[in-house]
């Protein structure tokens, strides 16, 4: 960034009062959606193919460059959207999120004197007292703090500093937030504006307060502590406080540094190690890191990921954790009727919503996403058509419902919200790295895993014959599905047959409990063998030969009762 641009941020930052900010941001932001309505609309239409590839690459670069530079204008809460923006890659070309790359870490700095007047102001004494090797250039700077090096007591460390003024930006940057809310709330969808307005000026609030960031660190870390893959940095309390943090210096590169892959390669680890994060802050710990661009995750050398900057952080209440884990099993067996009621119980249906009119949606829009991975080779810089259909609109009108009317049946809880912005996060990051897989790819195994976890032998065998057990629980698909409507009340049926398929599934039920038992004794038996307990294996072997029979018998007498029912 030349140095006339710095010069230019650093003097006009402050300069903007909270109604100035706005309107700014207003009607830049306006400016640009008007842009690119008329380039789709109206300017596209009249190119050709190689004509309008040409443009396009011109026009997303151009913007991508005046938005970078407008956000580094305002500086604020506008960094971190235009942060964002830069992770998005699965949605925005590369020519477009390649310049706000610059706004991950590389903000243009304040005056080294200036940071220096922060620490004196802290701490009460002068930084190179404490320092002395301190480095003035910053290694980055971001939307609210800039890190500088330095060695303490013979270890390389991270000194981060908050930019003078920074609280007073960001309390005009929320007025600004709030305004645009309240304007969403009253022309495009209906939600407590002020709820939601309260929850990012708390996150955003927290990290004006790097004492609380220090605990959040140092929480993580505890519950990673089992974890041989990740890395956290280890705080310097003594030089810690409301404004400065100092922690452990870690070596490395930024997380989509490390490399694209190209199509038929094995899966990315720096990916496969972010969604297995994830997956455990979420739904184990229910506490999670809720900023993870790129600038905030550190591949190391020897290929682990260090997660860095926890100002932002969200935690999820035990209920919905529940809730998310049904939402995602439910959506992988294709019960859409309880995903609805999964939905509901997270609270992201409204209640005066049509719940059969939103099972359609929901069975809709899976099927469609089922159908859009099968289909799509690459995930990065997927166009707007491939995702917005005619298709989408007939179905709308099929069901006599329009856009707006799906809206009002969604609300977005407010404890919801930063995940939202992380899945997008990790979405983009995902895109960037593995073209050629999606979260869905990576995430499947950890979160079974996570899911199906258990101490006790009973359960790991389970787990370990997934294959067979799978094949033995799993009920016929019409049956099953027949099962889940006589449930719900939306199928009847006549006598004889409730009857007959109820002996069935109670004959069912019987072998796979022996078929578990059979597993459970092979396993247990060939253990205990293998660990010279011969007592106890030949006592296992035995209980699987018994329920064997049992399952023979079955198998043989259900046999025949089939026979007699066809007469």
């Amino acid at each position: 960034m030349p140095a006339s641009s710095q010069s230019t941020y650093l003097n006009q930052l402050p300069a903007y009062s909270a109604r100035g900010r706005y309107y700014r941001g207003s009607f830049f932001l306006w400016k640009k959606i008007f842009g690119l309505f008329w380039y789709y609309k109206f300017v596209r239409l009249f190119l050709s193919s190689k004509s309008r590839e040409e443009r396009e690459l011109e026009f997303y670069k151009s913007l991508g460059i005046e938005c970078r530079d407008f956000f580094l204008k305002m500086g604020g809460v506008y960094v971190k959207l235009g942060q964002y923006f830069a992770s998005l890659s699965h949605l925005f070309p590369e020519s477009f999120t390649e310049p706000l790359q610059d706004l991950q870490d590389r903000v243009p700095p304040h005056p080294f004197s200036e940071i220096k007047e922060r620490f004196k102001k802290e701490f009460g004494k002068e930084i190179a007292e404490v320092f002395p090797d301190i480095s003035e250039a910053p290694l980055a700077s971001a939307s609210i703090a800039q890190v500088h090096s330095a060695t303490f007591k013979g270890e390389k460390v991270a000194v981060k500093i908050l930019y003078p003024g920074i609280e007073d930006i960001i309390q005009k940057d929320l007025k600004a937030v709030r305004k645009f809310l309240k304007r969403i709330n009253r022309f495009l969808v209906t939600f407590d504006f002020k709820i939601v307005h309260r929850e990012i000026a708390k996150l955003v609030g927290r990290e004006t307060d790097l004492r609380l960031e220090a605990e959040s660190m140092d929480r993580m870390a505890r519950y990673f502590a089992e974890e041989p893959d990740y890395v956290f940095p280890k705080l310097i309390p003594e030089w810690s406080g409301k404004s400065v943090l100092t922690a452990q210096f870690i070596e490395g590169k930024r997380i989509t540094q490390a490399g694209t892959l190209k199509k038929g390669q094995a899966k990315s680890r720096p990916v496969d190690l972010l969604i297995r994060a994830y997956i455990l802050m979420i739904f184990e710990y229910r506490f999670y890191h809720a900023d993870p661009h790129p600038g905030n995750m550190i591949y190391t050398p020897d290929e682990k990921l260090c997660f860095i900057d926890f100002g932002a952080v969200g935690e999820i209440p035990p209920s919905q954790a529940i809730a998310l884990r049904k939402i995602i099993l439910c959506a992988m067996t294709k019960d859409y009727p309880a995903l609805v009621e999964a939905l509901d119980e997270l609270g992201l249906v409204s209640k005066k919503a049509d719940r059969e009119k939103l099972e359609e949606v929901v069975r809709y829009s899976m099927e469609k996403l089922s159908k859009f991975l099968s289909d799509t080779d690459s995930f990065k810089n997927i166009k707007f058509e491939q995702i917005h259909t005619p298709e989408d609109l007939k179905f709308l009108k099929e069901i006599n419902s329009s856009l707006r009317g799906l809206l009002r049946m969604i609300q977005l809880p407010t404890a919801l919200v930063p995940l939202e912005r992380v899945l997008g996060l990790l979405v983009g990051i995902t895109a960037n790295l593995d073209p050629y897989r999606t979260v869905l790819d990576y995430g499947e195994k950890p979160f079974k895993g996570l899911v199906f976890q258990g101490e006790n032998q009973w359960q790991k065998v389970l787990v370990q014959e997934g294959g067979i057990w799978g094949q033995a629980v799993s009920l016929p698909g019409e049956l099953l599905q027949a099962v889940k409507n006589l449930n719900r009340g939306k199928q009847a049926y006549k006598l004889p047959d409730l009857e007959q398929h109820t002996k069935k599934m109670y004959s069912l039920g019987h072998q796979i409990i022996s078929t578990a038992f059979i597993l459970f004794g092979v396993h247990y038996g060939t253990d205990r063998l293998d660990k010279g307990i011969e007592t106890q294996a030949m006592v296992a072997y035995g209980v699987s030969v018994f329920f064997g029979i049992l399952l023979a018998l079955s198998v043989i007498k259900n046999k025949f009762s089939s026979k007699r029912n066809r007469q």
